[in-house]
């Protein structure tokens, strides 16, 4: 194009995708000219080496897939410019600065998985856990709460990114954990007469035998006013299930009367890091909560525990401790802060943080926003982290990307693209508990339902615990009392 007069801005778009770092096997950033115009070009390019150009009578620009995705293998570990014409009422040509998208080498975990939920968490009838493929924008169910008397399908997790080993509760009428694991799917009851309740949040060990959950007792409120949750708990301990064995066992350094909750294993397998609480006090109110960072060493072999050693102090920012996520080669650990407790979903004040294992370092997120900020996951080489976040309307939990480089530095985060980009325009349902993996999930359907129908099977507690030095037990009566 010859004839258009310069405007010395950005274009105002949405998504917003200037200046951001993206995988090189992404689905096409599809996006919205949010400038008034009759005629729409786009042309992106890296180097003038190849070109990809676009004319529209709509604002609303869509790449081709094959298009982009020869785009994105060309350019890898490169700059891609693209330049965005508009012709305005008077017909007249208009160039914005263009806009400039930054190619990795390293690829993002080809599928999402998430929940989608009610944005009031008040009505779940229709509800159910999605996967993804991050390299187009293909999206279905993997199990929705229809097909199990409309419960509550909540806490999925994976072990080391890996769509074969899988684990998710039902609540409800149908209940139970559900384990799929070397093409098998298992239902168990994780509730046993010394623990006060069953398994809650999940955390694979690496080597796929043992998954770590907490046990809490959870009160929630619902606020009228302000439009959120509250999510409480007056007791929380640890437990760790045996796969092989179905076996739960726990020990009195993570059974105490403080409450210890969302366990994470660091990635060699030696250490459990969780947040803890001091118990719960009749002076102390929901708001006034705030949770540390722990560690504790743990042999699976050998079933043997170690010392407890608290890694950060909620003391240290004034502010709770959260959702602790360590990255695949174990160098950091990602966190939420928070004003108080340990569910930030509804809590404006969270931010993301970063804390470097090897230095002890402890730094914010680059790009938190005004708005919530939370629940995070990394991909399987560490390269990508993906958080939910409400910055885009106050509202809904939308999804976004951001990459991690070798140096410990994060580019500027991309919402999950849509096919159309208006689609967050009317979609009304929270994006929940991000997960990223390396392929399809696929669950034998008949296995899963006659899994999920057929009954949860009772674990067995270990009889070499100390059933008298935990807290659970005596706890669980003591909430029951108040």
């Amino acid at each position: 194009m010859k004839d258009y007069q310069e405007i010395n801005r950005y274009p105002s778009t949405f998504p917003e995708y200037n200046d951001i770092v993206i995988p090189p096997n992404i689905a096409p950033l599809n996006f919205q000219v949010r400038e008034p115009g009759k005629k729409f070009i786009v042309s992106i390019h890296f180097n003038n080496e190849y070109n990809m150009n676009i004319k529209s009578n709509s604002s609303v620009i869509q790449f081709r897939q094959k298009k982009w995705k020869k785009l994105l293998q060309k350019s890898k570990g490169r700059e891609l410019t693209m330049e965005i014409f508009v012709m305005d009422s008077t017909r007249k040509w208009l160039q914005y600065k263009p806009l400039i998208l930054n190619v990795a080498r390293e690829e993002i975990d080809s599928y999402l998985t998430y929940r989608l939920i009610n944005v009031g968490y008040v009505l779940y009838r229709k509800m159910g856990t999605y996967q993804r493929n991050l390299t187009n924008f293909n999206e279905r169910p993997i199990m929705l709460n229809r097909n199990t008397k409309g419960n509550c399908i909540n806490c999925h997790s994976y072990c080391k990114n890996d769509p074969e080993k899988m684990v998710f509760h039902l609540r409800g009428s149908v209940s139970g954990t559900i384990i799929s694991s070397d093409n098998d799917v298992i239902n168990i009851d994780t509730k046993t007469p010394y623990t006060m309740s069953p398994g809650v949040y999940p955390s694979w060990h690496p080597e796929g035998q043992h998954i770590a959950f907490s046990v809490d007792i959870v009160n929630q409120w619902f606020h009228g006013v302000e439009k959120r949750n509250e999510v409480f708990d007056r007791a929380s301990d640890l437990v760790i299930y045996s796969l092989k064995t179905n076996t739960l066992t726990t020990s009195p350094a993570v059974s105490t009367k403080n409450r210890e909750t969302l366990p994470c294993w660091s990635p060699d397998g030696k250490y459990l890091y969780y947040c803890s609480a001091p118990e719960t006090s009749d002076t102390l109110e929901y708001d006034e909560v705030k949770y540390d960072l722990v560690r504790i060493p743990y042999n699976t072999v050998t079933n043997e525990w170690g010392k407890a050693d608290t890694i950060l102090r909620s003391s240290s920012f004034g502010k709770s401790i959260t959702f602790p996520k360590i990255s695949p080669d174990g160098r950091y650990l990602m966190i939420c802060l928070a004003s108080h407790g340990y569910f930030t979903i509804y809590n404006k004040t969270s931010e993301l943080y970063l804390l470097n294992l090897e230095t002890n370092e402890t730094y914010p997120f680059p790009f938190n926003s005004n708005d919530v900020d939370s629940y995070h996951s990394w991909s399987h080489n560490g390269r990508w982290i993906v958080f939910s976040s409400k910055r885009i309307d106050g509202l809904c939990a939308r999804l976004f990307i951001s990459y991690f480089d070798e140096n410990g530095k994060f580019g500027r985060p991309f919402v999950l693209p849509q096919k159309n980009p208006r689609f967050y325009d009317t979609f009304i349902s929270n994006y929940n508990v991000p997960e990223l993996v390396t392929g399809s999930v696929v669950l034998n359907r008949n296995k899963l339902l006659k899994a999920a129908a057929g009954g949860s099977e009772p674990v067995k507690f270990d009889e070499t615990v100390e059933v008298d030095a935990l807290s659970g037990a005596t706890r669980f009566e003591q909430v029951l009392i108040r």
